[in-house]
């Protein structure tokens, strides 16, 4: 049999208030609780959420000293037209975000979480895929756009 990948089966995002971060996680991306988990103190530091309408499942972990807050460690995949429908789902919660962006390879959308992490909804597009990822272009990070100046 071959080493295969099927998938991705759950994301880990680290916060430093699991409470606070499972109610914003389950507002903006209407998740449900599957299983709290224990530490050996009897305490509930961590949450296994499904996302709807797919089979991804997106863990929260307290731990405060892991909490990242300039990374993007993932992206969610969606439609061009449901950028559009995420811009004004995220403005009815008054989460600040990017405006629907041209990024390599499609259109992106971001916005943060409540420790400040970054949290980008993608949208593929071939024909942005090939003027930017087709023809040998380098994307560069020398120059990265604070995302605090495109937030509304």
């Amino acid at each position: 049999m071959d080493a295969v990948i099927s998938g991705v089966r759950h994301i880990k995002i680290f916060v430093t208030d699991l409470a606070r971060s499972a109610q914003w996680y389950k507002r903006v991306f209407s998740l449900r609780l599957e299983l709290s988990f224990q530490d050996d103190d009897g305490v509930v530091r961590g949450m296994q959420f499904s996302l709807p309408c797919t089979d991804l499942k997106i863990a929260l972990r307290e731990h405060p000293a892991w909490v990242n807050y300039d990374a993007d460690p993932f992206a969610l995949a969606t439609t061009r037209e449901a950028l559009d429908a995420w811009d004004a789902h995220l403005g009815r919660l008054g989460i600040l975000r990017t405006p629907v962006l041209r990024a390599s390879g499609g259109h992106a959308l971001g916005f943060r979480d409540p420790d400040g992490m970054q949290i980008r909804l993608y949208a593929p597009d071939e024909a942005v895929a090939a003027e930017t990822l087709g023809h040998g272009s380098v994307i560069s990070s020398s120059n990265p756009v604070d995302p605090s100046t495109l937030l509304r």
